[in-house]
């Protein structure tokens, strides 16, 4: 826990920090209402649904989605009111600012009571994450649905000094993970072993969860046997061998925030190809960090990591990476074209697909960068190096 960079934000005030940064994004939310001629917002947090807009719950009440569905109305100038279907929230969400706290089962039915109570006729939404379900009751009285995914995400876009930290912290968190690996790593261990390690690691030093893909096997350019990584199955209880190489998605939460450190190492002894693979690798991203400034538009970076790439013999394949912040994929997964303008503090994860002709997975590597004035700042590992262990 001593290596872990907290200057602002330790356990004694962590909390105060977030309270500070939650009024002010409801102070936000409220101006989108007021602008957009709005009676209120319905966000809503949905775990059943996936990407892209999980975090928006998350967001404005810097609470988790436990089950199914949870839902916040905000009114401009009013408190929020939370619909939550269990008791267990009650406690966070009024240490957070949130004084109207409704329990009930049928999420749904207590938010239709609500606006015929106090009636609604342009209600602000996030559509993606809105059960259809809801969508049909929500229009069946006469309320207008209006789309507000872009002005919140022009919010969430915008990093504060809160999230940049929290994001830091996480990133350090991962660094610890990845030593835990290099240190438990060698022939005849089980990866299952691995997985465990990596998550009790990084838990243990902060993370309020985790997310891990890790695969096993020898690398080749010629004949690849390390699988494309993927998230670990119990039933396949495979031992790493000696000559095999680990690869590994490395990705903690720490306040809410994300990052990530793509990984493989050597296991008993150097992997000749996987050097050349991890070389050029690390040259391309390289080459592309003083690009990671506000300003320049995301596609654009693709395009020169691809160019790149291709120019040291390589073919490239989709995905180089995403946008990490509240969501791990903030909705903008790296494409080929992208209309999305980097912004100073975003916590971009950069892990090129670099492939020959011959294999179809290329090697794992990858690092998360925050876009600064000066090009990207790595802030997981502070080594490019490939290990043996």
């Amino acid at each position: 826990m001593s290596g872990i960079y907290r200057p602002n934000y330790s356990a004694e005030n962590k909390d105060e920090a977030l309270l500070r940064e939650l009024e002010q994004r409801r102070g936000d939310l409220d101006k989108i209402i007021r602008d957009g001629g709005l009676d209120a917002a319905l966000i809503v947090g949905n775990s059943v649904t996936g990407p892209p807009m999980l975090g928006c719950f998350r967001y404005f009440t810097g609470h988790k989605v436990y089950f199914r569905y949870q839902a916040v109305i905000a009114r401009p100038g009013a408190p929020m009111a939370v619909f939550a279907n269990s008791v267990l929230h009650s406690k966070p969400l009024g240490a957070r600012g949130i004084s109207d706290i409704r329990i009930s089962g049928d999420m749904l039915g207590s938010v239709l009571s609500e606006f015929k109570e106090r009636p609604v006729k342009r209600l602000g939404v996030v559509p993606d994450m809105l059960p259809s379900q809801w969508y049909l009751e929500l229009i069946k009285p006469g309320i207008d649905t209006i789309d507000i995914s872009k002005e919140i995400f022009a919010l969430r876009g915008v990093r504060s000094e809160f999230e940049i930290q929290a994001s830091r912290v996480s990133a350090d968190i991962a660094d610890i993970g990845y030593k835990a690996v290099c240190d438990m790593a060698r022939p005849g261990i089980r990866l299952a072993d691995l997985y465990a390690e990596l998550d009790y690691s990084m838990k243990a030093a902060g993370a309020e969860e985790t997310f891990t893909l890790m695969s096993c096997g020898r690398f080749s350019l010629e004949d690849n046997r390390l699988p494309c990584i993927g998230p670990f199955s119990s039933s396949e209880d495979r031992v790493v061998k000696n000559g095999d190489c680990v690869a590994m998605e490395i990705t903690p939460r720490y306040m809410g925030y994300w990052t990530q450190m793509v990984r493989t190492i050597c296991v008993g002894e150097p992997n000749p190809d996987l050097e050349i693979a991890h070389r050029d690798l690390i040259k391309t991203q390289e080459a592309a960090v003083p690009l990671f400034k506000p300003g320049i538009y995301l596609e654009d970076v693709m395009a020169f990591m691809c160019k790149f790439g291709e120019e040291l013999g390589y073919i490239s394949r989709l995905p180089f990476g995403h946008v990490a912040s509240i969501d791990l994929d903030e909705g903008w997964q790296y494409a080929a074209e992208s209309d999305i303008v980097l912004k100073a503090g975003m916590a971009l994860v950069v892990h090129p697909t670099l492939v020959t002709p011959k294999i179809e997975y290329g090697i794992f590597w990858g690092d998360t960068y925050l876009v600064t004035e000066n090009g990207g700042e790595c802030i997981t590992s502070r080594s490019s190096e490939l290990l043996t262990v």
